[in-house]
């Protein structure tokens, strides 16, 4: 299971892993404490461990150990964690850092360790040459394969290819580079850690506004006041995409101002992308900007809706042609939301997961693949989003405002999908739309020479086992479609630029389509 969300992390793995250089590295992407074990440990007893283990003995060192990993778990830092080789093997040692916080296993290979061992013969106490590491890893092979949360590492990596696969692991982000950077946690019950990511917000909000709609307040409203430990005001909107409106902006607003925020106060937003993006639109207009925590609790908002900054509103000429770049202060994903969602729901969140597969991620190919068999599976859902967010957080900070290109990337499919959306009235939702916007532009590639023969073919196969739609509905007017493209967004110079897929793993941006081309694809025609 993987655990609940905590202010602690913890690394674990064999000697010579290189657990205290990676929790430095993780620290400072996370904004947090790096803390390594042994040093506390050699503080405690005023020695080097191999020190102490000659002087005391193995059982001396581990009492030690267990005593000063007790005061860090009473404590419990917002910190990453480096522990000993060896520290969990104590039953009550792994409990208490098991409560403590998430615990990942980094596995070298043996060959590897070995050599970094010979390299700092005598260095440690309980594997001084390869000889002794070999038996060290062989007597603890099951206990390391024991930790659900584990990065398997290939070859000899550096340290900067290493912590970005634990960060993974973890499921924590931080993103930088749009106003303060703020994090991004995705966990089952990470509704839990509201009180210490608002204790952490300077100033401390004083007054709090609950936002959600009439699907997402029954269903978690109280959960959300069980967390804080108290109930606050709040706020309930319509829910669907045709609320999506300057109007239910105003509304917030009229809720804003009968709670009487001001410019310290902080608005939580509760729902999927619609309650988002018109919360934190709200928030960045009000008292011309004031913060705002996001509680995303679709797979939709929480692999790509809820994260990124961008906020706004629908007009009747197209999607989100109004917002901000207002990023909120803190998203919290809490899986266990997912178990309550429609299957449509569920389905259309897969759209956008398969997205970031193409822009970034192959691997996340091949875990869609295993959805069927995984469907009620939290923590497989929860791997889902973890994986999928971290190409958006990725993207989102090689180009936080759209200035190089990079970020359009993840306007893949949208152009086509809003288009659909906005023709079929929104009978067809946001994530099937993707779908097919997404084979749409693969269609488009092949057809301008970008892409292989065959890509549009794979993708649409991949949407189809997911249950998603792929194809433009042969009740849409190409003429409106293209009315609608007209006004999309993402135009400059008065042309629509789109991002189009070369490969899985592999989008350019900026791409001008000519006009036969796309009134092609929009009227159906094949590549």
């Amino acid at each position: 299971m993987i655990p609940l969300a905590s202010p602690t992390l913890f690394l674990y793995g064999p000697p010579a892993t290189g657990k205290s250089t990676c929790a430095r590295n993780l620290a400072v992407a996370l904004g947090k404490t790096a803390i390594d074990l042994d040093t506390l440990v050699e503080q405690r007893v005023g020695m080097t461990i191999p020190e102490y283990v000659a002087k005391a003995g193995g059982e001396a060192f581990r009492d030690a150990e267990t005593e000063t990993l007790r005061a860090l778990c009473d404590e419990r830092p917002d910190a990453v964690v480096a522990l000993g080789g060896g520290t969990l093997l104590r039953p009550q040692n792994r409990a208490m850092a098991e409560a403590c916080g998430p615990i990942v296993c980094i596995v070298t290979p043996p060959e590897v360790l070995a050599k970094r061992v010979e390299r700092k013969a005598g260095s440690r106490p309980f594997s001084k040459d390869a000889a002794a590491l070999r038996k060290t890893l062989e007597e603890r092979r099951e206990h390391y394969a024991s930790f659900p949360l584990r990065v398997e590492l290939t070859g000899d990596p550096s340290p900067q290819e290493v912590w970005p696969r634990v960060l993974m692991a973890f499921g924590r982000y931080r993103v930088a580079g749009m106003a303060a950077p703020y994090t991004v946690t995705v966990a089952p019950n990470a509704f839990a850690e509201l009180p210490r990511t608002l204790a952490k917000l300077e100033p401390t909000p004083k007054q709090l506004l609950l936002v959600g709609d009439s699907n997402t307040m029954p269903l978690y409203k109280e959960k959300v006041f069980a967390a804080l430990g108290r109930e606050i005001p709040a706020f309930e909107i319509p829910a669907g995409e045709e609320h999506k409106t300057l109007a239910t902006v105003e509304r917030i607003w009229g809720a804003m101002l009968a709670a009487g925020m001001e410019r310290g106060a902080l608005v939580i937003a509760l729902g999927g992308g619609v309650v988002g993006d018109l919360t934190g639109f709200a928030a960045s207009a009000w008292l011309r900007g004031i913060r705002w925590l996001n509680l995303p609790t679709t797979l939709l908002a929480m692999v790509d809706a809820g994260v990124g900054g961008k906020t706004g509103a629908d007009l009747p000429a197209g999607k989100n042609l109004i917002g901000a770049f207002h990023p909120p202060c803190a998203v919290l994903s809490d899986t266990e939301t997912l178990a309550t969602l429609p299957e449509r729901e569920l389905r259309c969140g897969l759209a956008e997961t398969l997205k970031h597969a193409v822009i970034g991620d192959p691997g996340l190919m091949e875990m869609l693949g295993a959805f069927a068999a995984k469907r009620g599976d939290i923590d497989f859902l929860t791997r889902l989003v973890i994986r999928s967010v971290g190409v958006k957080v990725r993207t989102i900070q090689e180009d936080p405002f759209e200035k190089t290109g990079r970020r359009a990337a993840l306007n893949l499919g949208h152009t086509v999908g809003h288009a659909v959306e906005a023709a079929s009235r929104f009978t067809v939702a946001h994530g099937e739309a993707v779908a097919i916007g997404t084979v749409a532009a693969a269609r488009i590639s092949e057809r301008l020479g970008l892409a292989k023969p065959g890509l549009a073919e794979t993708l649409a196969q991949a949407l189809a086992n997911l249950g998603l739609p792929t194809e433009i509905p042969a009740g849409l007017d190409p003429a409106e479609l293209r009315q609608y493209l007209s006004h999309d967004k993402k135009k400059a110079d008065g042309r629509v630029r789109f991002a189009l897929p070369k490969a899985i793993g592999d989008v350019q941006t900026g791409c001008i389509v000519p006009e036969e081309v796309l009134n092609g694809i929009l009227a159906g025609q094949r590549p």
